[in-house]
């Protein structure tokens, strides 16, 4: 009987290890990521809101975005979100919230809106956006015809999406992630000006990515991505060196703290695949935070004549 009893502790304590291993994603969001899906991104609202870094820049400092929203929905996402997924097929954008929504009290928020019946369900807003709520906790919003898909999809569908089973690899502390199984599909979505330029080349150059950023003590980033070839990583790799090379040189002499985020970032390739890791303490990104609120850290613009980059 004793030895039963081990056993059994032993397999208690090995699955709760497992559990500690994987990302823990809401199973009553998962389970609403469309098959097709080419990327999900999700972060957790209750996890980042307990992070040095959430309550020292986030909660309680003005907000002009959300206290709108917090005003016209009585929802605030820094209070009421408990998870968050965003779900691409390439097309259409959804996305997914669990949280404290009690439904009635919030659809007469929505002044104005039109509020279209379908299953059992109402669709409040119009075909270009739209948000729906499924229960008390949980919400869905994007285009009318995706929010139907979706309802059709409720409880037909077997199993989860293939990249919710690849997020489940992500490491387990973070707050942030994305996957996607299709990286140039979503190069098509980020605006081809500015910045996002440089954002859109670099997914247009990649098959699959991965990124998790961990916010517990500073910044902890993981980023990782599959080239077509082992030519177009090798480019990757040389066109990202230049642009942390670009930045290391326009570092303003008021901010050497900035030489150390650079000297943290760790590039590495292996043949088709690229690997990307940044570690920044907490004190370094509390420095960083402000400058870059003000405007005072930007990327090097555009086709800069990046070596190796073709052109990034």
């Amino acid at each position: 009987m004793r030895a039963c009893w081990v056993t059994v502790l032993a397999l208690t304590l090995g699955c709760r290890s497992a559990e500690r291993s994987a990302l823990y994603i809401d199973p009553a969001l998962a389970a609403l990521v469309p098959p097709d899906a080419v990327m999900v991104a999700g972060a957790r609202m209750e996890s980042l809101r307990a992070t040095p870094t959430y309550k020292r820049w986030v909660a309680g400092k003005p907000q002009p975005l959300l206290d709108d929203l917090a005003r016209k929905l009585g929802l605030d996402p820094r209070k009421d979100l408990w998870e968050l997924l965003v779900t691409s097929d390439g097309k259409q954008t959804v996305a997914l919230a669990r949280g404290k929504f009690g439904v009635s009290g919030l659809e007469p928020r929505f002044e104005g809106a039109r509020r279209t019946p379908y299953k059992g369900y109402t669709l409040i807003g119009d075909e270009r956006a739209a948000v729906v709520f499924m229960n008390s906790t949980t919400a869905a919003a994007g285009p009318a015809a995706a929010l139907r898909a979706l309802i059709d999809r409720r409880g037909r569908t077997r199993g989860v999406s293939p990249l919710i089973q690849k997020a489940r690899s992500l490491p387990p502390g973070a707050q942030v992630w994305m996957v996607s199984s299709d990286a140039r599909a979503l190069a098509a979505e980020v605006p081809p000006k500015g910045n996002a330029a440089v954002l859109a080349k670099i997914l247009s150059m990649l098959e699959t990515a991965t990124f998790a950023a961990d916010l517990r003590s500073g910044l902890r980033l993981e980023a990782s991505g599959m080239c077509r070839t082992e030519g177009d990583a090798r480019t990757l790799q040389d066109a990202l060196r230049g642009l942390i090379g670009l930045a290391r040189l326009s570092t303003p002499d008021d901010a050497p703290e900035l030489l150390r985020v650079y000297d943290g970032i760790n590039l590495r390739q292996d043949q088709r695949s690229l690997q990307l890791r940044a570690d920044i303490s907490q004190e370094l990104l509390d420095k960083l935070i402000p400058r870059i609120q003000q405007g005072g850290l930007a990327l090097p613009r555009p086709g800069a004549g990046l070596p190796g980059a073709g052109g990034l």
